[in-house]
């Protein structure tokens, strides 16, 4: 089937704002909409976006689909084409666009150093990790580091979305020294955090959930 791209562009370059372009590739439903970016692209090979495993794994092929953050290499054309077969395709919002579907991730990475994003190791700890507490741990383990949540919630302060499943997950690790004490680095108030808690896999390409016993 043809299905029409319509594509935020822009080069800082050369361009004073950004614009739309549309590309009309032929591809098939089970195809994602990356495929059909890569197929875009031999029509310009000039057209940005990052993209790299193909699994929903790296978490590199982050855009807005149809205004809805997500992983191109997630969407299927089916799911999203719709009757007239035309996706419209624009960068994450709440980023800086540096060009076409490429966003500044500078900012996410830092919002991320504001909660300590590793263990701090106990001085006591036995090393021996309780089977119910490493399946509490598994869900927010699989964050993928993408900037969806980021892109499509809205948190004031200085942790944003993903800083704050890297947090809640921390502060839940029995071998982390920090504890409670991360859970005052996220600045955050407990009936953020719960609301946080609650949309999260509504908005995460993994459907994280994260127990709200914190």
């Amino acid at each position: 089937m043809e299905v029409i791209l319509k594509i935020s562009r822009f080069n800082p370059e050369s361009d004073q704002k950004p614009y739309f372009q549309e590309f009309t590739v032929a591809a098939e439903g089970r195809q994602t909409v990356l495929d059909a970016l890569l197929l875009a692209r031999r029509q310009d090979p000039g057209l940005s976006f990052r993209r790299s495993c193909r699994s929903t794994i790296c978490g590199s092929c982050a855009i807005c689909v149809n205004s809805i953050p997500g992983l191109a290499c997630q969407a299927l054309l089916r799911d999203v084409a719709g009757v007239a077969r035309r996706i419209k395709l624009e960068p994450l919002p709440r980023f800086r666009q540096l060009k076409d579907l490429v966003v500044d991730l500078d900012p996410f990475f830092e919002s991320l150093k504001a909660v300590i994003p590793w263990v701090v190791a106990r001085d006591d700890y036995s090393g021996q990790m309780a089977p119910d507490v490493s399946r509490k741990l598994e869900e927010p383990l699989s964050c993928i580091l993408c900037g969806v949540c980021d892109a499509a919630m809205e948190i004031t302060g200085k942790a944003k979305p993903a800083a704050l499943v890297k947090g809640l997950r921390l502060s839940a690790d029995p071998r982390d020294d920090l504890g409670a004490h991360r859970m005052r680095l996220m600045k955050a108030p407990v009936e953020i955090l719960k609301l946080f808690v609650r949309d999260l896999p509504n908005k995460c390409p993994k459907g994280i959930i994260i127990p709200g016993n914190f």
